[in-house]
């Protein structure tokens, strides 16, 4: 499936390190989303361990030893090029989109800036959504401590606080109205094991 105008849509998941974003992914796969989709998956190092949580998907591309947005663009760019020229051979079948959930050093605004400098993938892709999701225990020190961590954020179409159990109910408030600071424009829900679930004072 292509977009009206003919670009193939691609998501793309973000968050720092220990966000679980293999873990979140791998729930929606469980409740049928992203099911015809080609997954790329970045890590930056050598030797990939995530794309082994993603039974469930059709694609599973992995994207090894190096982060997307710096030295692993290359190959991201490339496998980009590759997917959407065999989406429109004859004798391809189609997908609905592309998943590229990135490691935890990559920064999505990065990723994103680049793929639409690229003349090729601008005629191609289009930008669905930027997902980023935040450890609800170790976000603000994180957010307050990591430059990329807030950048991460800041480039969010979507914020997913995971592991929500874990952190005390002001706190995850607190963690929240931070990130609303950072994104005003991003929607911010809770999952916890990839469920969504409530987030305390969500309209405060």
């Amino acid at each position: 499936m292509t977009t009206e105008a003919g670009r193939l849509p691609l998501t793309v998941l973000g968050g720092f390190l220990g966000a679980g974003k293999s873990t979140w992914l791998r729930h929606q796969l469980h409740e049928g989303r992203y099911g015809n989709h080609h997954f790329l998956i970045n890590e930056a190092a050598l030797t990939p361990v995530d794309n082994l949580l993603l039974g469930r998907a059709a694609r599973v591309e992995v994207l090894a030893g190096g982060c997307a947005c710096c030295e692993g663009l290359p190959a991201l760019v490339t496998a980009l090029r590759c997917i959407c020229d065999e989406v429109t051979a004859r004798d391809a079948s189609g997908i609905d989109g592309v998943v590229l959930e990135t490691s935890g050093l990559a920064d999505p605004g990065a990723i994103a800036a680049a793929l639409a400098a690229d003349q090729v993938l601008a005629r191609r892709l289009v930008m669905e959504e930027v997902v980023v999701l935040v450890d609800a225990l170790h976000g603000r020190a994180q957010l307050a401590a990591e430059p990329l961590a807030r950048a991460q954020v800041e480039a969010a179409d979507r914020v997913i606080l995971t592991k929500p159990v874990l952190a005390e109910g002001a706190g995850l408030a607190g963690l929240a109205a931070t990130l609303r600071a950072l994104t005003p424009a991003a929607e911010i829900t809770a999952a916890e094991q990839g469920m969504p679930v409530s987030l305390p004072d969500a309209e405060a």
